[in-house]
């Protein structure tokens, strides 16, 4: 009975060792897309991937490579004739569209990427300021192939940059009344920087925005627990222009439609809990009335920033906030068409109520 047992045992370890064996040799024998960037060309579009290629178990090399094909469809299937084993996309998690491509469209792109079950609907896109290649092939990128996608996670969570993946891009350029956004990378002295936002109107890139209306845009969309910006001070005795630095701790926004128009008209308000600090140096942070000095600040700047961020919005025909879906929402008798005529003319009121909770000394 003893040798039998010891006999089932060492079957059992050698079948465990044979399984792992064969484990390592399948990722061994595979390429794994880790970073993908696509550019429109004359005749179709480049497409430069960076591959881990794992040379030994828990160590890999990375590898660049571009090619030319007329559509993003036989695009990969023209970069494997290139390698020496066939490539996965599993370890997908940025996909970068230079400036000339998303201005065409990237519709194809997204369904492209959206329908390989081996994408994670939790893959970064984003939106270059010049070539995809060229921002790949800087040296972050070539040393970190995931240097992009966890560029993105950090402002999301720490930054100005609200929630977006490729299942939330899915779902907004899908969505009725609304538009999609990405990231917005430059470069700036040879190191890559994350600028801000791209937005698109239908699939087309169509404008940019800046690092303080990303905070405005986070703030509308969600319950914001980070980002900052740099608010003026106004309404002292003091000469010159002077600022301090806000940072957000919590917000929650509420939307209430006032007629669904068209014209549409919705009312805006905004509850946000801040911490300030690098304050100017007369400002005495245990005065409580200079604190309620710093937070009519941040009311009247967020209040006016806000309103300068709907109208560009509307002047470009964007609705990266859902404002349509809002407005879908609330009427039996929803028009997209009508929506969009009347979109410029859809009017809001803002009000934003601050509480400093949290103060830093500052010079």
């Amino acid at each position: 009975m003893m040798k039998l047992r010891s006999k089932a045992f060492l079957i059992i370890v050698l079948c465990a060792l044979l399984s792992a064996c064969g484990d390592t040799n399948v990722v061994n024998s595979i390429k794994f897309v880790q970073t993908i960037g696509y550019d429109a060309v004359e005749n179709g579009v480049t497409s430069s991937a960076i591959i881990a290629n794992y040379e030994e178990q828990g160590k890999s090399k990375l590898e660049f490579y571009v090619t030319e094909s007329k559509s993003i469809y036989d695009s990969m299937p023209k970069l494997n004739m290139k390698l020496d084993f066939p490539i996965e996309y599993g370890q997908l998690r940025m996909a970068l569209f230079g400036e000339r491509f998303a201005r065409k469209g990237i519709k194809t792109a997204i369904e492209s990427l959206i329908r390989d079950p081996k994408i994670s609907s939790r893959t970064h896109l984003g939106v270059a300021d010049r070539e995809a290649l060229k921002i790949l092939n800087i040296k972050e990128n070539r040393n970190d192939p995931y240097f992009m996608s966890d560029m993105i996670e950090q402002n999301i969570r720490y930054g100005n940059l609200p929630r977006i993946n490729l299942h939330l891009t899915f779902f907004d350029f899908y969505g009725s009344g609304r538009d999609f956004f990405l990231p917005h990378f430059t470069v700036e002295r040879d190191e890559l920087k994350l600028d801000g936002i791209a937005l698109f109107k239908e699939d087309k890139f169509k404008t940019k925005i800046g690092i303080k209306d990303s905070f405005l845009m986070k703030l509308l969309m969600e319950n914001s627990l980070n980002g900052s910006i740099m608010v003026p001070v106004t309404g002292s005795d003091q000469a010159g222009d002077e600022f301090f630095l806000m940072n957000s701790i919590h917000s929650k926004t509420r939307y209430k439609v006032i007629q669904t128009g068209p014209p549409a008209s919705i009312a805006i308000k905004v509850k946000l809990e801040a911490q300030v600090k690098d304050v100017p140096q007369w400002i005495d942070l245990t005065s409580k009335e200079q604190i309620a000095l710093l937070e009519s600040c941040i009311e009247t700047y967020c209040q006016n920033e806000i309103r300068k961020f709907i109208a560009l919005l509307q002047s470009n025909d964007v609705d990266p906030l859902g404002l349509g879906d809002l407005i879908r929402s609330r009427t039996k008798d929803w028009d997209p068409q009508a929506f969009q005529r009347h979109y410029k003319e859809l009017s809001t009121t803002v009000s934003v109520t601050a509480r400093i909770i949290r103060t830093g000394a500052g010079g």
